[in-house]
């Protein structure tokens, strides 16, 4: 979340004496001792270069017990359609004063001068919370909306996340809405991965706080929207973020909890054909295709006959070498996976001759236009090393 604008947010660091400090050799120095309030004092920022002048006085300037009420409501009144799409706005999109979020249905407009103001409170509210120093008990909706701010400024804050976790747990426990409390949980962290916030959807706290969420609604007896997930969630994220390990650590997590309903619907068939097309329409992000031969691999060594006619593993290897073929697609993501998948045994003689026809054949000078003949030809040495040593 860091800018031109000068206000590196993804570099501060508040420590126990209410010090925010920035990693770096080189570092200036601002005492500031009236940022917040008389409660903070003495409050002195020390910061990398990153924090001018300006910025600094703009932060003494500020409210940050407004910038925090109005960020800390955005974020924990239930969106509508299930997510809010957050963007942080730097100085180049200047807010009127007092003025710190910009909403339009689901897109959400969050000053960054204002956001760091109102970690500070947020921060110390939660500080407070874990010292038993406050004058007035916390509410679970104060620790909710604080937590909440925090985790947009930094999403590997993780005593704010297993805040987080505490609260949903003793809501359940107090015998709350169960429902209720879990939905509201999971639009919030469905808002922070799939915005356009480059740390958050690849954020390993954030991801893990959702599996933990989605093993409560499992453990509950709740069927559990895998592909629903995948489709809003996981997807969403892999575009924000390409080749997003920890959304598709999660992808195959969600893949493990589907199992075939009792009407003999089965929803396998879906979520493969619902991969294959974002892998299509995504096809150089290797993460996609990895986790459609974890799919296809998955299943098959289930013992289950569970593909039907139309979505076989050799009739989804046949339409990806279609799909290779009809747009000229050279690029390793895809034929790393058209190796794996022809080296593992899964598919037919006819498919394994289109595999290695259509490689020599792409993998010709003249049409090489990219110069992807060597991912060509590697791609069909690796497959006939590795065939050699499973049939052997």
């Amino acid at each position: 979340m860091g800018g031109a604008d000068g206000l590196g947010l993804v570099t501060i660091i508040l420590d126990e004496q209410q010090h925010i400090r920035a990693p770096s050799t080189t570092s200036t120095t601002y005492a500031i001792d009236q940022l917040v309030a008389d409660s903070f004092l003495p409050f002195t920022i020390t910061m990398s270069r990153a924090l001018d002048k300006a910025t600094a006085a703009a932060l003494k300037a500020g409210n940050p017990q407004a910038a925090y009420n109005s960020i800390s409501s955005i974020l924990t009144t239930p969106p509508p359609y299930g997510r809010l799409e957050i963007e942080i706005l730097s100085k180049e999109a200047p807010l009127p004063e007092g003025t710190y979020v910009l909403q339009d249905g689901i897109s959400v407009g969050i000053s960054k001068l204002g956001l760091v103001q109102a970690f500070l409170v947020a921060r110390k509210i939660l500080q407070d919370h874990i010292n038993g120093s406050s004058s007035s008990p916390q509410t679970n909706d104060d620790l909710f909306a604080a937590t909440a701010v925090i985790l947009l400024m930094d999403p590997e804050f993780l005593t704010a996340a297993n805040t987080r976790k505490r609260l949903v747990q003793k809501q359940l426990n107090d015998h709350q809405h169960v429902w209720t409390v879990l939905t509201k949980e999971k639009m919030f962290l469905n808002s922070l991965l799939t915005s356009r916030l480059h740390r958050h959807t690849k954020s390993p706290t954030l991801w893990n706080h959702r599996r933990w969420l989605v093993g409560l609604y499992s453990s509950l007896g709740f069927r559990v929207d895998v592909l629903g997930d995948l489709e809003n969630v996981v997807f969403l994220a892999g575009e924000r973020h390409p080749r997003n390990y920890y959304a598709w650590c999660h992808a195959r997590y969600l893949a493990g909890l589907v199992a075939k309903e009792w009407s003999g619907y089965d929803p396998h068939i879906d979520l493969l054909a619902a991969v294959k097309k974002w892998c299509f329409e995504h096809h150089q992000d290797i993460s996609g295709w990895s986790f459609l031969y974890h799919l296809l691999d998955k299943y098959n060594c289930s013992g289950r006959d569970i593909l039907g006619d139309d979505i076989s593993i050799s009739s989804t290897f046949s339409d990806v070498l279609d799909f290779a073929a009809s747009y000229r697609v050279t690029n390793e993501s895809l034929w790393v996976f058209l190796r794996t998948l022809a080296a593992s045994g899964l598919v037919g003689e006819k498919e394994l001759e289109q595999f290695i026809t259509l490689g020599s054949q792409f993998s010709q000078p003249h049409m090489d236009r990219f110069g992807d003949s060597r991912v060509l030809r590697s791609a069909l040495d690796w497959y006939e090393t590795y065939r050699r040593r499973r049939d052997s």
